[in-house]
């Protein structure tokens, strides 16, 4: 093989080296562009300086309020609970609790029924039926109530029902408790009060 073939052959394998490398490279160098551009996109835009937060809105009045809507957080409250707890010096007591929606924006109506009695040892059969009646004579009042740090504080503003003791409710706090709970818990003029768990019976 003489030096013209030679070098014919080494151009010639240059020249395939060159058609089979050349587009990968060529397509390298695009991603390599791409991904530098991406990177300084990125780094302008960290060194830019935050924008200021945009100054906060005024709060529009909704108009049109119904007059008895209830706060929207507690308004899931209104409907009837019951519960039951034996208490100290009052034998097992019973409360039902209807919560409606009062006359006013921001206001509850409640009407608690509690019912505490205390069963001699031993007593099957009372010698006296007209004492047993007064026994189970429940106490019912109708209640005003304003929500305050999620709860519901009543005042009594009438009782319907004295009941058998001589104890009277004068307020009633309604606190949402766990998974579908209430926590009821009321103030006497004569007497201690109590506290008693409430589930419900039924929505409004």
């Amino acid at each position: 093989m003489n030096p013209k073939q030679k070098k014919f052959l080494i151009i010639g394998g240059l020249v395939v080296l060159a058609a089979w490398f050349l587009p990968s490279y060529i397509t390298y160098q695009r991603q390599l562009a791409y991904v530098r551009a991406q990177i300084a996109a990125r780094q302008a835009k960290l060194a830019q300086p935050p924008l200021p937060a945009p100054p906060p809105q005024a709060a529009t009045a909704t108009a049109n309020a119904p007059a008895t809507q209830a706060p929207p957080k507690l308004d899931s409250l209104l409907g009837v609970w019951q519960g039951a707890a034996p208490l100290t010096n009052r034998g097992m007591c019973t409360m039902k609790l209807e919560l409606r929606a009062g006359n006013a924006p921001e206001q509850f109506a409640g009407f608690p029924v509690l019912l505490c009695m205390q069963a001699p040892a031993g007593a099957m059969r009372p010698a006296n039926p007209n004492v047993f009646l007064a026994q189970i004579t429940p106490q019912a009042a109708i209640a005003t109530g304003t929500p305050k740090d999620g709860s519901i504080f009543f005042h009594v503003d009438r009782i319907v029902e004295k009941g058998a003791s001589d104890c009277e409710m004068a307020s009633l706090t309604a606190t949402p408790f766990g998974n579908d709970q209430l926590a009821a818990e009321w103030k006497e003029n004569n007497c201690a009060g109590g506290q008693i768990l409430l589930n419900r019976l039924r929505l409004r």
